[in-house]
């Protein structure tokens, strides 16, 4: 029976050969000059003729449409180059209500005596939207095409012991996915990058089933898939009645399409191992689990990103979350 020093030193060398692997397998991934936000709190202010307050209310919304949407612009692409090439973007500002995914009045004013109409409004925008429209200008990373990933787990393992922070450690079951994916040519964002660029807490709210976190997470790093999940690890049995420790690991995930703006997969996979050392057996156990998983989750990609819808965009007149002519991956296990 190993002592528990030996353990925490195999724990120790176990994690770093895993973490410094994955830092050297891991491409890395040419940041977007801004960020992308989706939510912004914009004013308009428009006289009102002939007393038709309606149509001057109406005026002062559509201003503030769009008055988020160059905003958002804006950020992403900096002042300077937004207004070089400003005249790209008139047809999109001139439509920019299409832009819009929801808003809500924090202030309207109708000023009998001044004949103004004012609005103070938050509007949240469209990210496949606004992904489509800088791609449709030659100015966006190319989230529709670049095929880049990002792979983000919450695990609870048996050895890890309990993390003050999500970015403390790299988890077992993520390192073995990125190795995966990596090995199969998936360009696969570092997570050195996402930390660097995205909060924890945001990570923790994507993870927990927010869908526009998640998408804030892919556009803040220019990547178009987004894969968020849970990982945990069990034993089965009492290690004194078999000499082993049997140790059984499960993973869920969930897909997300940046530019659609929706899952489109979920699945869940489990391994089981047995060893004398704990920390062996959890490695084998999660290293399975994740092979089975990748198999799935890397053919869903590779006929999601053949398809046509998922690089064609929206085609109606108000964007809406991509879906293809027929579903090309399986919904399994979520």
């Amino acid at each position: 029976m190993k002592s528990l020093h030996t353990k925490k030193s195999f724990l120790a060398l176990a994690m770093l050969i895993l973490t410094v692997g994955w830092f050297f397998i891991a491409p890395t991934v040419i940041f977007a000059q801004g960020k992308i936000q989706l939510t912004y709190q914009v004013e308009a202010q428009v006289p009102v003729f002939g007393n038709d307050f309606v149509k001057a209310r109406e005026l002062a919304v559509s201003l503030a449409f769009k008055s988020a949407l160059e905003k958002a612009l804006r950020n992403f692409l900096g002042d300077k180059k937004f207004e070089a090439n400003q005249k790209n973007f008139s047809k999109t500002l001139k439509h920019a209500d299409r832009y819009v995914q929801s808003y809500r009045f924090l202030e309207a004013v109708d000023d009998p005596i001044g004949k103004k109409s004012e609005v103070v409004m938050q509007v949240t925008l469209f990210p496949n939207a606004l992904g489509k429209s800088l791609s449709n200008t030659g100015m966006a990373i190319g989230l529709a095409s670049s095929k880049k990933v990002i792979i983000l787990i919450l695990e609870k393992s048996l050895t890890a012991g309990e993390a003050v922070s999500f970015w403390e450690t790299v988890p077992i079951s993520e390192a073995a996915l990125v190795q995966n994916f990596t090995e199969n040519g998936v360009n696969v964002v570092s997570r050195d990058l996402v930390k660097d660029t995205v909060s924890e807490e945001n990570v923790l709210n994507a993870v927990k089933g927010n869908i526009n976190s998640a998408v804030q997470i892919g556009l803040n790093v220019g990547a178009d898939i987004v894969i968020l999940g849970n990982a945990v690890s069990s034993r089965l049995e009492n290690q004194i009645e078999s000499g082993e420790f049997a140790i059984q690991t499960t993973i869920s995930v969930r897909v997300i399409s940046v530019l659609a703006s929706t899952v489109i997969a979920a699945k869940s996979d489990f391994a089981t191992a047995r060893n004398e050392d704990l920390l062996a057996s959890e490695l084998e156990a999660f290293g399975d689990a994740s092979r089975k998983l990748s198999k799935f989750l890397l053919n869903s990609l590779n006929r999601y990103w053949k398809a046509p819808s998922a690089s064609q965009g929206v085609q109606d007149s108000r964007p809406r979350p991509l879906s293809p002519v027929a579903p090309p991956l399986l919904m399994e296990d979520l």
